[in-house]
């Protein structure tokens, strides 16, 4: 156990910190120990707080690229979408049903989000939404249907994009 300095003549201070344990065999070691001298019998120095902490980024930074990297791969190949608007009308409680046609131009099946735009016939938006079409193949289309609320039924055209 470390002392930090002498009270007096003759006498010790002891260190007011709390023993720890050897984290491989539980022998009682001093505050700034980390491994007893049995375990250590070659003298090895322990790392440091920094080579400790240094690691743990490390891993989280290694951690997030791979998420990237598997990200990146298991949505490869869908999409992009295209999308139409091929009609409109009115529905129930001012909202407008637009028939909407969603192509899938990659090799691989998705779902596009889209966002649905009722305008008027001077171009101003009366209300908009944004869905999930069904799944669609690679190389298909599929054509849903979907309310945009809020819009009074009194739509001239339909916008409709999708990612």
């Amino acid at each position: 156990m470390t002392n930090r300095g002498a009270a007096g003549p003759g006498s010790e201070a002891v260190d007011p910190r709390a023993p720890r344990r050897c984290y491989k065999c539980g022998r009682v070691i001093g505050p700034d120990e980390s491994i007893c001298e049995v375990c250590n019998r070659a003298g090895m120095a322990t790392p440091s707080a920094s080579q400790y902490h240094g690691t743990i980024v490390v891993a989280i930074i290694a951690g997030v690229v791979l998420l990237a990297v598997f990200a990146s791969l298991a949505t490869r190949g869908i999409g992009p979408f295209s999308a139409e608007a091929l009609s409109f009308h009115p529905g129930t409680q001012g909202t407008v049903v637009a028939t909407v046609s969603v192509s899938n131009e990659g090799t691989r099946a998705g779902r596009a989000k889209c966002r649905l735009e009722a305008r008027d016939a001077g171009g101003r938006e009366l209300g908009a939404v944004t869905a999930v079409s069904p799944q669609v193949g690679g190389g298909q289309t599929v054509t849903f249907d979907q309310s945009i609320p809020g819009v009074g039924g009194n739509s001239a055209t339909v916008a409709v994009s999708c990612q």
